[in-house]
């Protein structure tokens, strides 16, 4: 929601350098989104695919991940959450491409837990994975409304994935044989 000229009197660039590089304010933005969507994925990718035990362990390593993401990269939390949860209206296209390997590397993590499993009969790790995406959406809509609250970000984040796990855990609970 910053002017160009409020962001460039900040870090000390003039707005001819800025242009230089991007057609706009938005471009601009998007890049800001794509390195940070970018370098989150690979830094919990690699701690996932490190992942072993249970599934309540893998899981708890996952979410452990990425809160350890937010706390080595804190400039990144503003960015990601204001993707996530409050996309400026005629960017939700562009920001959804931007993080699509976030997106399918979460349910990469999923499906992963989910195939070391028995599953119950009837239960398949494709509808476990749609449930999953529609938990997120409600989660993000609760993040949203806790950021809006006044709290800290980063205690709010850390509320976020504490529920984030126990949903996920009940989730789970739910569809596998043994856990």
């Amino acid at each position: 929601g910053a002017s160009l000229n409020t962001v460039c009197a900040q870090i000390g660039l003039s707005k001819g350098l800025i242009y230089h590089y991007f057609k706009d304010k938005d471009a601009l933005y998007l890049a800001c989104i794509a390195v940070c969507f970018h370098a989150m994925t690979d830094y919990i990718r690699d701690a996932a695919y490190m992942c072993t035990g249970t599934a309540a362990e893998r899981l708890n390593k996952y979410f452990d991940a990425r809160l350890r993401f937010f706390a080595e990269h804190p400039h990144f939390l503003g960015l990601f959450s204001d993707a996530l949860l409050n996309p400026p209206a005629h960017l939700i296209a562009d920001i959804k491409r931007e993080k699509a390997d976030f997106d399918a590397m979460n349910i990469a993590v999923l499906t992963a837990i989910l195939s070391a499993e028995p599953l119950r009969e009837g239960i398949s790790i494709s509808a476990v994975a749609e449930d999953f995406r529609m938990y997120v959406d409600f989660f993000n809509t609760q993040f949203r409304a806790a950021l809006r609250g006044g709290q800290p970000a980063e205690l709010v984040l850390r509320e976020h994935e504490k529920t984030c796990r126990r949903q996920l855990d009940i989730l789970l609970h739910g569809v596998l044989r043994n856990l």
